[in-house]
């Protein structure tokens, strides 16, 4: 009977331990950090989706954030010129909506060089958002995607400019990090 009952207590351990060490691996790809303007932010994950488009063979993934103070957002969009797989390439992307047109090359089209960008928001409150317009220069390097399992990792930086208002308005995002974020395939 004293054996039987050791033996049922480390059954509860041992399941309680891997539940335990379960979750702290699902709760890993639940949020994402990036320093905003200097501050360390943490980002709860609202949504990651791939959506693939076979009519126009190409698909995008979107990562979608609130910061833990609910005062950011973070969207990181990466794009690839073909709908096949549940995954994306693992490669650096180029994060840059809006390429310089240079006028010497007028049958290039310079938007075919964006691979990416970001959209940032700030909050307004009662769960309304301001989202500006930014240039913007960076790179988001996605070094691993388990299609089989839909989970990426990758680290980014950018920094975005709006020109337009006086003076220019910048947000500089460095050390980005995403790890084995869960995400969902769409199409």
């Amino acid at each position: 009977m004293k054996k039987l009952f050791t033996v049922v207590i480390a059954g509860i351990v041992c399941v309680t331990a891997c539940k335990k060490s379960n979750d702290a691996n699902t709760n890993s790809g639940n949020t994402f950090t990036a320093t905003v303007n200097g501050q360390a932010t943490v980002f709860n994950v609202k949504a990651a989706t791939l959506i693939r488009s076979q009519n126009d063979n190409e698909k995008r993934m979107d990562i979608t954030g609130e910061s833990l103070d609910s005062s950011k957002m973070l969207i990181i969009t990466l794009g690839l010129e073909s709908y096949l797989g549940s995954g994306m390439t693992v490669k650096s992307y180029v994060l840059n909506p809006f390429p310089v047109d240079d006028p010497n090359t007028p049958d290039v089209d310079e938007s075919a060089t964006t691979q990416g960008y970001t959209t940032y928001m700030t909050s307004l409150g009662n769960g309304n958002w301001f989202t500006d317009v930014y240039d913007e220069n960076g790179t988001f390097v996605l070094s691993s995607c388990d299609s089989a399992h839909t989970l990426i990792s990758g680290s980014f930086q950018t920094t975005l400019t709006d020109s337009n208002s006086l003076p220019a308005t910048i947000v500089t995002i460095t050390a980005g990090k995403i790890s084995n974020l869960k995400y969902s395939v769409l199409n």
